[in-house]
C-alpha cells in the first residue's frame, strides 16, 4: 500500500521543515541505531512519524521551521 501526504499549495507549509530526533530505530533484527536526527517536509510529518513507529524507534523531539 503507498502512501501519500498530498500537495500542498499554501506557501507556509512548503517552506517549514521538521526535525525530528529518533532513538533506537531498528535496521534489521539484529542492529538499533542509538539516534538519528530526521528533516523532512511539515507535510510529511505525519508519514514520518507512522515510519519511526513502524520501525520501533521513539521520537525524542520534535521542532519546527520556517514560516509560521
Amino acid at each position: 500500500m503507498k502512501v501519500s501526504a498530498g500537495v500542498r499549495n499554501t506557501n507556509s507549509s512548503n517552506d517549514r521543515q521538521v526535525t525530528i530526533n529518533v532513538t533506537g530505530l531498528a535496521r534489521n533484527e539484529f542492529v538499533r541505531s542509538s539516534d538519528c536526527v530526521m528533516q523532512v517536509p511539515y507535510t510529511r510529518m505525519n508519514e514520518t512519524l507512522r515510519l519511526v513507529h513502524r520501525l520501533g524507534g521513539k521520537v525524542t523531539s520534535v521542532s519546527v521551521t520556517g514560516v509560521s
